[in-house]
C-alpha cells in the first residue's frame, strides 16, 4: 500500500525492533551485560551488521536514517533547554564539569586542525579542516551534531560530510565503550573508587511526582509533546527567515540550518524563563521532558550508528583513524590526570563520567557511571548532569566563532584560515585553563608528571 511507502515509517519501526533485540541480548547474553554497553549502542551495532553496509539483511534506508538523526538532535536539546535546572548547589565538582566539557571540545578541536595541517604538509594535498573540527563535535557533542555540521560542511567539499561525523561520533562511542570498561576495572584495582560514591542519595532532595491528567485535558505527555513541536516549530520557521535573507550564500546557508539544535535550544530556554516568570508553577515537568529526551536520545544513537556506510570509512581511513586515534588517546590520558587535580571529591568517578561524555554523549557518561555507582546516588552523577547545562555557555564560542572560521574560507583561503582557527582555538584553550584554575577547583599540586598524585594536606 501507499502508506507504507515513507521510509521514515518503516525505518523508524526498524529501530523499534533493533532496540527491543538489543534489550534482549542484554539480558540473555551475560557477558554483554558486564561489559556495560548502553542498549541504544547495542542495537546500533546490530543494524550496521545487518543493514546495506555489511550484510543487507535488513533493508534500511541510510538517507532516512540520517534524517531521524538530524530532527533527533534538535529535539534533544529542545527537550533539554525547557527543563528546569537541577536542584541544588553548586559543588566544585560540578563547576570541573562546567569547565572540563568545553575544554576538552577545545583541546579536540585543537587536536584536529593541527592533525590537518601536518596530514595536508606530509601527504602533499589537501585535507579538509572538517575532518579535524568533527573531532569534538562527534567526541564530544555526539553523534546528532556531527552529523548535522558535517552535512553542512559538504557545501564547501566536505565530501560524504555527514558519514564522517556520523563515523568519527562511532568511533567515540567506540573509545568510551572498550577503554572505559577497562579504565573502571583499572580504577578499582589501583584501589581509587570512592566510598562517596556509593552515598545515599538523599542530598538529590525528593524526585519530583509524574503529572496527571485533568478531566476533558490533554494527557500529560502529549501536552509536553506539543510544547517540543512548537518549540521546533518555531525553530523552522526563524532558520527560514534568516536563510531566505541569505539567498545566494550556499555554503553560509548549509552552516545555518547545521545549527538548527543551537537555535532550538536558545529558543527553548528563552520559553522556559517565560513560562517561569508567567506561571506561579512551571507548566513544563522536568523528569517527563527528561524522558523524552531519553527516548530520543536512544532512537537517535541507534540511528546513527546503523547509518554508517562502510564505503565512506574506506575511502577517508587514513585522517579518521589518525585524528580520532590521537584525539582518544589524549582524552584518556588527561581525564586521569585531571582526576585528582580537578575534582576534590569522588575524583575517579567524576574521571570515568568525563571521559564517557568528552567521547561520547552524557548518557553514555552515565552508563560508565552506573557500574560503580548503579543507582547514581553519588556525587558524580548529579555534578555532570547539573554542569553539562551550563558548559554549553563556554562551549558556544567554539560552535559558533572558531568552527565556521576554516570551512567557510575553504578552499580559498586554506590553510592559512586554518592557522587562524588552529590560533583561535589554542587561545580559547588557554584562556579556559587559566578560568578553571582562578574561577574553579582546578589544582596542580603533586609532581606534573604523576598521573594520580596524593591528595593535597588540608
Amino acid at each position: 500500500m501507499s502508506f507504507w511507502e515513507s521510509g521514515l515509517v518503516f525505518n523508524a519501526l526498524m529501530i523499534a525492533v533493533l532496540l527491543l533485540a538489543a534489550y534482549g541480548l542484554r539480558r540473555f547474553v551475560p557477558p554483554l551485560r558486564a561489559f556495560g554497553m548502553p542498549d541504544s549502542m547495542v542495537a546500533g551495532v546490530l543494524g550496521l551488521l545487518l543493514g546495506p553496509s555489511v550484510l543487507g539483511i535488513m533493508p534500511l534506508d541510510i538517507a532516512a536514517l540520517e534524517s531521524i538523526v538530524y530532527h533527533g538532535l534538535a529535539i534533544v536539546f529542545i527537550a533539554v533547554g525547557l527543563q528546569k535546572p537541577p536542584p541544588g548547589t553548586m559543588r566544585k565538582g560540578a563547576v570541573s564539569v562546567v569547565f572540563g566539557i568545553p575544554f576538552f571540545a577545545v583541546l579536540q578541536g585543537a587536536i584536529g586542525l593541527g592533525l590537518v595541517l601536518l596530514l595536508t604538509g606530509i601527504l602533499g594535498e589537501t585535507v579538509h579542516p572538517g575532518f579535524g573540527l568533527l573531532l569534538p563535535l562527534g567526541f564530544n557533542q555526539g553523534p546528532g551534531q556531527a552529523l548535522s555540521m558535517g552535512k553542512a560542511w559538504e557545501a564547501s567539499g566536505l565530501t560524504n560530510g555527514a558519514q564522517v561525523g556520523l563515523i568519527m561520533a562511532a568511533v567515540g562511542f567506540a573509545w568510551a565503550v572498550f577503554m572505559g570498561v577497562p579504565l573502571v576495572a583499572w580504577g578499582r584495582r589501583k584501589g581509587w573508587l570512592s566510598t562517596e560514591g556509593q552515598g545515599s542519595g538523599a542530598e538529590h532532595g525528593a524526585e519530583e511526582p509524574m503529572p496527571e491528567a485533568e478531566p476533558g485535558a490533554l494527557e500529560p505527555i502529549t501536552g509536553h509533546i506539543a510544547m517540543i513541536g512548537v518549540v521546533y516549530a518555531v525553530t523552522y520557521g526563524l532558520i527560514y527567515a534568516i536563510t531566505s535573507a541569505l539567498e545566494g550564500k550556499d555554503q553560509l546557508v548549509a552552516m545555518v540550518w547545521g545549527f538548527h539544535f543551537l537555535i532550538g535550544a536558545i529558543l527553548a530556554l528563552s520559553i522556559r524563563q517565560v513560562l517561569s516568570r508567567t506561571f506561579e508553577t512551571y507548566p513544563m515537568h522536568s523528569g517527563l521532558l527528561g524522558r523524552l529526551g531519553g527516548l530520543t536520545v536512544d532512537v537517535v544513537t541507534c540511528a546513527a550508528l546503523a547509518a554508517i556506510v562502510i564505503a565512506v570509512l574506506q575511502e577517508n581511513l587514513l585522517p579518521i583513524v589518525v585524528i580520532t586515534a590521537v584525539g582518544g588517546a589524549v582524552s584518556l590520558l588527561l581525564c586521569v590526570w585531571l582526576g585528582r587535580r580537578a575534582f576534590p571529591e569522588a575524583p575517579f568517578e567524576h574521571v570515568v563520567v568525563l571521559f564517557g561524555v568528552t567521547t561520547g554523549t552524557l548518557p553514555t557518561g552515565l552508563a560508565l557511571l552506573r557500574i560503580i555507582d548503579p543507582e547514581l546516588r553519588g556525587p558524580a552523577a548529579s555534578n555532570v548532569v547539573l554542569g553539562a547545562t551550563l558548559a554549553i555557555v563556554l562551549g558556544a564560542p567554539l560552535l559558533l566563532v572558531i568552527l565556521p572560521m576554516p570551512v567557510a574560507n575553504y578552499p580559498e583561503s586554506f590553510p592559512e584560515a586554518t592557522w587562524m582557527a588552529f590560533g583561535g582555538v589554542v587561545a580559547y584553550l588557554v584562556f579556559l585553563g587559566v578560568l578553571w584554575r582562578f574561577v574553579g577547583p582546578l589544582r596542580f599540586h603533586g609532581p606534573l608528571t604523576s598521573f594520580w598524585p596524593d591528595p593535597p594536606e588540608e
